[in-house]
């Protein structure tokens, strides 16, 4: 038995000698590298060979300067792309990394990589878990479109030895697609939060500040959250909403640059552009939003949640999980902005004490569900499981 540290987080577990390859496969660098990076550094202090695989968006070096990692680029994954040829251009890419590596165990993340990475992995005899985090743009698909990505889950889950999901509903919905056998599912909450990196900062907010943390596209709620900046401000004039993230011009669900410049020019919001470390704006918020249809779990929450912030959230998948209302923040119906403006005008009339009280409750919630503590020795259990000789052998 060993003890270990993830950031300032510790528990033990048991090293083994002879480490196996873990490869973690996902649609971009910048994915493994903000969502995935807790659980890489644990594996690596395991003493797993780690391989990350995915596009190179820039993030590549970043992932590669993580001891003990290597980086092995995709070249053909594109995210927008519909193209069958494209598509099988990618499996037969995927295929050929996964032979070349020859991992002994392989985690794919994201649509794409879920369902061509599967097959690949089928293709080249390598064990591998899926890991959903939410549909994406499937979700708010056509009908035809959605029975299409379901019957490609269908196949491709036939050859993983686990799929984890981040929430039940998610869960649910596949097992009543029959996408895959319910003994094949588990339900992990998050992908972990780091607690001792995301903490709260004695940082005295003078006036209240709505923050949108997320990439800007339309089934994240930005649209909801800019109408609802316009009624609130009628009423509290001191309140300033801000906007942290980016347009994502490889998701068809993203706004354009246009509508965010005559938002920022009609003073309704303030950009604050891109950041690779959100959590100076979020000391610097009052309350974290994230008016999202749907969602995996949304981390930028749980990073609010983890700064001692309340939050405002939909009644949605993933999303409602963040809340205990009243307790910690308040839950709206998803695309309805008057009631995220009756949501934040309910916040501004509570006493600076009970302000204070939601934040502590946040913090609270997310050391206890949703922390690094918490959440990667499940990881690491299901990896273990699924290299062990009797789940070699099933």
């Amino acid at each position: 038995m060993a003890l270990h540290r993830v950031g300032s987080e510790r528990f033990f577990f048991m090293t083994k000698k002879s480490p196996p390859t873990i490869a973690l496969v996902a649609n971009t660098a910048w994915n493994l590298w903000n969502f995935r990076r807790s659980l890489i550094e644990l594996l690596v202090r395991e003493g797993f060979q780690v391989v990350c695989i995915a596009p190179d968006d820039g993030y590549s070096k970043k992932v590669s300067a993580l001891d003990g990692v290597r980086f092995v680029p995709l070249n053909t994954l594109s995210r927008k792309s519909l193209s069958p040829l494209s598509n099988l251009k990618t499996l037969a890419e995927l295929a050929q990394r996964l032979r070349h590596e020859r991992p002994d165990l392989t985690i794919f993340y994201t649509i794409k990589p879920n369902i061509f990475g599967a097959l690949a992995a089928r293709l080249t005899d390598t064990p591998a878990i899926a890991t959903v985090e939410g549909l994406g743009y499937a979700a708010t698909a056509s009908p035809f479109f959605r029975k299409i990505i379901f019957t490609l889950y269908r196949l491709a889950f036939r050859f993983v030895k686990k799929v984890v999901f981040l929430n039940r509903d998610d869960r649910s919905e596949f097992l009543s697609h029959h996408a895959v056998p319910a003994d094949k599912t588990l339900v992990v909450k998050g992908t972990g939060i780091d607690t001792t990196y995301f903490y709260p900062e004695k940082n005295a907010v003078t006036e209240p500040v709505f923050l949108f943390i997320g990439r800007l596209l339309s089934d994240k709620g930005v649209r909801e959250f800019v109408q609802a900046a316009k009624q609130v401000k009628e009423a509290a004039h001191q309140s300033r909403f801000q906007i942290l993230g980016s347009v994502d011009s490889g998701n068809p669900a993203s706004i354009e640059q246009g509508e965010l410049a005559h938002w920022v020019e009609n003073q309704r919001v303030e950009y604050l552009g891109k950041s690779d470390d959100v959590r100076p704006f979020i000391a610097s918020a009052s309350v974290v939003v994230l008016p999202s249809y749907r969602e995996g779990m949304p981390r930028a929450l749980l990073e609010g949640m983890a700064m001692g912030k309340p939050v405002i959230t939909t009644d949605s998948v993933g999303c409602r999980e963040t809340v205990d209302e009243g307790r910690n923040g308040f839950i709206i119906p998803s695309e309805n902005a008057e009631a995220l403006a009756q949501a934040m005008l309910r916040y501004l009339s509570l006493s600076p004490d009970q302000q204070l009280a939601m934040g502590l409750h946040s913090r609270q919630k997310a050391e206890t569900e949703f922390s690094n503590r918490v959440v990667l020795p499940q990881y690491l259990q299901i990896i273990r499981e699924a290299l062990s000789p009797a789940s070699k052998s099933r």
